[in-house]
């Protein structure tokens, strides 16, 4: 099924964000319809499709596959001058989250993978992260340390940005921004997604302790106050864990332990 996806991808549609399978080519952000958030959020005239497949290709072991898709991703992805306003959350998890995965199987010895290595890379691809997590680094900006969801790639905060997101959208940052910022040695971007993090932590309900699926990011109210274990708070709960097994910080885990308690004690039964 991969393969399937990905040489269709290749042939139909590269350099473009992803396949419409429907037509058969290629398509990147709906840049007659701005407010198609559906398409907009995900597909940022970036590669998206390639770069997020890049380690998927390293554990199938298609060694020559990903060794030509990094150099493809290498000499053509560039951030520079999209007027691209994509969600924080999409960027992170798919575009740096398949840079830096994609880098350290190409620099760390102890990967599982088989040799995935060649001559020519010279960490290009830990610099194209770098420069996207510089620019969603624009989010933010706001009164209660929450990320907006959305960035333009040239242009940062859009001048009409919404001021409301999920909490997943804002709690799910950890692992792509801690790694970078210890491959880089500088703490800003671990610092910001980890505050991000224990605010809506600190935001649960006191009585429940539970938190609720949409914030406002100037106020840090909540917007939507139903909760449950779906969409909108899902990879939150996923992220605290996550962290803790990557990163070893007992708070994430303490976090983890309290919210999910809470959840086991409200589940609905019957």
């Amino acid at each position: 099924m991969f393969e399937f996806g990905y040489d269709n991808y290749m042939q139909h549609a590269f350099p473009m964000d992803e396949l419409d399978p429907i037509h058969c080519t290629g398509r990147g952000p709906d840049r007659l319809n701005p407010a198609n958030i559906n398409i907009n959020d995900a597909l940022g005239d970036y590669m998206l499709t390639l770069v997020d497949a890049l380690p998927t290709l390293a554990i199938m072991g298609n060694a020559s596959e990903f060794r030509r898709a990094v150099r493809l991703v290498v000499a053509h992805l560039s951030f520079d001058n999209k007027n691209s306003t994509i969600q924080v959350f999409e960027a992170t998890i798919r575009m740096l989250g398949g840079l830096l995965s994609t880098h350290l199987l190409l620099v760390d010895e102890t990967q599982p993978f088989g040799n995935m290595k060649f001559n020519d890379y010279n960490g290009e691809l830990l610099h194209l992260a770098h420069d996207l997590a510089v620019r969603l680094l624009e989010a933010f900006t706001s009164r209660s340390t929450l990320p907006y969801p959305r960035v333009n790639l040239r242009d940062g905060l859009p001048v009409d940005s919404y001021n409301h997101t999920c909490t997943s959208g804002a709690g799910t940052l950890l692992l792509d921004f801690a790694t970078l910022s210890r491959l880089l040695n500088d703490p800003v971007y671990e610092r910001l997604a980890r505050k991000a993090m224990q605010t809506i932590f600190s935001l649960r309900n006191l009585e429940t302790g539970l938190v609720g699926n949409e914030l406002n990011v100037e106020t840090g109210e909540w917007l939507g106050q139903m909760s449950g274990l779906g969409a909108g708070i899902d990879s939150y709960l996923e992220y605290l864990l996550k962290g803790y097994l990557l990163f070893g910080d007992r708070r994430d885990y303490d976090m983890y332990e309290q919210l999910t308690n809470s959840i086991k004690q409200h589940l609905k039964r019957g």
